[in-house]
């Protein structure tokens, strides 16, 4: 029975598929592009730049918990439910790390930092598709 929930989380499925192949796509210069231009960004804030780490944080949280609710109720097997978890919270980490690193390092990105966000925008791009083929199967 399709609901509500499973046509969210196919178009959020879909959204972060793409997403996460953008990123996966993006060579190593457009990286440091778009890292000088967020610092940029950033500078022309009054705010404090550690109340963005706050707001990306509580973002990236409240995105997993949608994410594994909406497949929750989309009828997912808890061992679904545990790899999706696991799997965005990790995502979650990295980017709490790439976006601390961001605001106090004046430094460029390192190579091995961006081998990682390619690892995790491809587990990502699989773990969306296992989604979406779950649907389709």
């Amino acid at each position: 029975m399709v609901t509500a929930c499973s046509y969210i989380l196919i178009f959020a499925s879909v959204v972060c598929f793409g997403y996460s192949l953008s990123l996966f796509l993006d060579n190593f210069g457009a990286l440091q592009k778009k890292v000088s231009d967020y610092r940029e960004m950033l500078s022309e804030f009054d705010e404090p730049v550690t109340n963005t780490r706050w707001v990306n944080s509580i973002q990236n949280i409240l995105l997993l918990l949608g994410y594994a609710s909406v497949a929750y109720l989309a009828g997912f097997a808890p061992w679904v439910l545990a790899m999706v978890g696991v799997k965005f919270a990790v995502s979650c980490v990295l980017s709490d790390r790439f976006h601390l690193l961001l605001l106090n390092d004046k430094a460029s990105v390192s190579k091995r930092l961006y081998m990682t966000h390619k690892l995790d925008a491809l587990l990502n791009i699989l773990l969306c598709a296992f989604i979406l083929l779950a649907f389709v199967l």
